[in-house]
């Protein structure tokens, strides 16, 4: 038989974390997203109050073609309702973050996403001297004598504010 220790909660795991990450990140409203929210708190009730005037007053002054009045106020509640704006931002911003999350790019919210967009040039730590902290130099072949190479780079170095300086 196997026999298994566990050190740590599913929960302290990486993936988990990731997991936790990727959904923290979908909660979290972007810039457009509340723009958007902020708006729908007032254009649907307008639109509401539009359509019941448009089926209101006529009735009220008893107009005799109240179906027509009552069709046209049905229009533009359908017309005029907000749901394809409403559903549409926070249903691509999940589609996205999910896409980058499968992808195995993790991004923090929608709000990068919109930032990102905008980004023209982008830097990648290759070597990881950055990111890791780790430096090192798998080859190296002078042209010149260690001695005079060892002053040159030292006077170099002595000026530089590089980290790997």
């Amino acid at each position: 038989y196997i026999s298994v220790k566990t050190t740590a909660l599913a929960e302290a795991c990486v993936v988990a974390k990731m997991a936790k990450l990727v959904e923290e990140a979908q909660n979290n409203k972007s810039k457009t997203q509340r723009y958007v929210d902020e708006c729908a708190k007032y254009y649907t009730p307008g639109v509401c109050v539009v359509a019941a005037c448009l089926a209101g007053i006529p009735a009220a002054m008893r107009v005799h073609d109240m179906e027509k009045w009552y069709h046209l106020a049905l229009v533009v509640l359908v017309s005029a309702c907000p749901c394809a704006l409403i559903l549409s931002t926070p249903v691509a911003a999940f589609c996205a973050l999910s896409k980058a999350a499968t992808s195995g790019l993790l991004v923090k919210g929608a709000e990068y996403l919109e930032i990102l967009s905008t980004v023209k040039v982008i830097c990648f730590d290759k070597t990881g001297t950055i990111t890791k902290g780790e430096f090192s130099v798998s080859s190296f072949h002078p042209l010149i004598d260690n001695q005079k190479l060892l002053y040159w780079v030292s006077s170099i170095e002595s000026k530089s504010s590089h980290p790997m300086a």
